[in-house]
């Protein structure tokens, strides 16, 4: 399917730089997804991969900045 989410952070945290969006992501963390059909649902790298996402359109810095990060390959785009 190939499709791109908009999440960040779930719970409440914020990242403050790329690397940080990066860890998170391969220790299988949770994001939250900000689409508003779905608004709260959350989503990890399983899930990701599961649901062929192609990208996660990451926000952070208080949702101020964005990074894409490539499902297949693991790495921003």
């Amino acid at each position: 399917m190939n499709h791109t989410l908009t999440v960040r952070n779930a719970y409440g945290r914020d990242f403050k730089n790329k690397s940080q969006i990066l860890k998170h992501y391969h220790s299988n963390f949770d994001f939250q997804n900000l689409d508003p059909m779905v608004r709260g649902a959350i989503v990890n790298k399983q899930d990701a991969k599961r649901f062929k996402v192609g990208y996660l359109r990451v926000r952070y810095n208080n949702l101020r900045d964005v990074q894409i990060i490539d499902v297949k390959k693991g790495d921003f785009q």
